[in-house]
C-alpha cells in the first residue's frame, strides 16, 4: 500500500499548496525547501500558506506563485475561511512542513487529494510523511548548496542607502534570539565588536522586539562609534534581506535573521548550543559554526539553567570569525 502511495508524480500545471506557519527561520527554511522542489518541478504553480507578517519576504521570492494567510492565534475562526479558499483553488497536491495541529486540520478539511506531512497525533491526515514522500520524487529538500532567498532591486537600493555611512567592511550582527539558551551574553557582543571596529568594520545591528532594542542601545552606548548602525525594529522581513546580502558577513545566534542571511547566500558564522546547527538545516557551503563545549549540545532542552552560549568566548569567537573571514 505504501508503495502505491508513493507512485504519483507532479506535472506541468499542478496546484501545489506549502504550508509553514511559523516561526521566522523555519518559514525561510520552508520556502528554501520549496526552493528545491520547484528547480526539480519548474512547472507546477506553487502557494504557499503561512501567517500575513511573512508576506513582504516571500512575495519576492520567485519560486512561489501565490501566497495564502492564516493567523492561527489572532483569527482562529478564520480556518473556516481559509478552508472554502483553498476549496476553490484546484490544488492536487498538499505539502505541510508544519508539524502542528493547525496544520493538520487544514490538510483533513482541505479536499486536496494528495496530502504529504507530519504529526504525531493526527498522521492519518496525510498519506505519508512529506519527508519520505519528496524523497521518493529525488528531491533533496534540504539541500542548501545555493541561495534561496531572494530581494527586490527596490530593498537592495534601500539597504545600499541606509549603509553608505558605512566602511566597506561590513559584519550582520544577530544580537537577538526566541530563547534564552540561544543569546549570546551582551557583554560578549561589546568586547567581541570593541575589537573589530579598530580594525575597519562596521557593524549592522539588526533585530525586533523591546529586549532586542535594549540589547542594541547596550551595544551602541559601549562601543561609541559611527561604525555602528542600529537598524533594530527599523526594517521589514525583506528589507532585512537585502541588507544581510550587503553585508560581509553575518555573525550571530541561532534564530530567524541568521537563517536570513544565510539563506540569502551571506557568509555566515552561527553560534550554537542547545541547537545544532546541520540539524537546523544550516547547510550552506559559505557557513560554519561555532559550538559550546558542552557534553549536551544540541539537546535542545530550552528548560536547562546554564546560560549555555557564554560557554563561547569572545577570544574564542574572534579566532573562529578570523580564520572564517580568511576564507571569504
Amino acid at each position: 500500500m505504501r508503495e502505491k502511495n508513493l507512485r504519483p508524480r507532479p506535472h506541468a500545471g499542478d496546484r501545489v499548496l506549502w504550508i509553514r506557519f511559523s516561526a521566522f527561520g523555519d518559514v525561510l527554511q520552508a520556502a528554501a525547501s520549496a526552493h528545491r522542489f520547484k528547480m526539480k518541478y519548474p512547472d507546477v504553480s506553487l502557494t504557499f500558506l503561512t501567517k500575513q507578517g511573512y508576506a513582504s519576504i516571500l512575495e519576492v521570492q520567485p519560486y512561489i506563485d501565490g501566497l495564502l494567510f492564516w493567523d492561527i492565534k489572532k483569527k482562529p475562526l478564520d480556518f473556516f475561511r481559509l478552508v472554502r479558499e483553498i476549496r476553490g483553488m484546484g490544488f492536487k497536491w498538499l505539502f505541510s512542513m508544519h508539524r502542528g495541529t493547525a496544520a493538520a486540520l487544514v490538510s483533513l478539511s482541505s479536499g486536496i487529494p494528495l496530502r504529504y506531512g507530519y504529526n504525531s497525533g493526527m498522521q492519518f491526515c496525510y498519506r505519508t510523511t512529506h519527508l519520505e514522500y519528496l524523497d521518493s520524487l529525488g528531491v533533496d529538500f534540504k539541500n542548501r548548496g545555493v541561495p534561496s532567498i531572494f530581494t527586490s532591486r527596490e530593498d537592495r537600493d534601500e539597504a545600499r542607502s541606509m549603509l553608505a555611512r558605512l566602511p566597506d567592511k561590513r559584519l550582520f550582527a544577530v544580537i537577538g534570539a526566541s530563547k534564552p539558551q540561544k543569546f549570546w551574553p551582551v557583554r560578549h557582543w561589546i568586547e567581541f565588536l570593541s575589537r573589530l571596529v579598530p580594525e575597519g568594520w562596521g557593524v549592522i545591528l539588526n533585530g525586533h522586539g523591546d529586549e532586542e532594542a535594549a540589547t542594541a542601545r547596550e551595544i551602541e552606548d559601549a562601543l561609541q562609534s559611527e561604525a555602528v548602525l542600529n537598524l533594530v525594529g527599523r526594517m521589514s522581513f525583506s528589507l532585512n534581506a537585502a541588507v544581510a546580502q550587503a553585508a560581509t558577513v553575518a555573525v550571530g545566534n541561532d534564530t530567524g535573521p541568521l537563517h536570513l542571511a544565510a539563506l540569502a547566500g551571506t557568509p555566515t558564522l552561527g553560534f550554537f548550543g542547545v541547537t545544532d546547527a546541520y540539524g537546523m538545516n544550516f547547510r550552506m557551503p559559505w557557513f560554519r559554526d561555532v559550538k559550546v563545549t558542552c557534553p549536551d549540545a544540541g539537546c535542545r532542552n530550552y528548560d536547562c539553567p546554564k546560560d549555555c552560549l557564554a560557554d563561547i568566548s569572545p577570544d574564542r569567537a574572534l579566532s573562529a570569525f578570523r580564520e572564517f573571514v580568511s576564507t571569504i
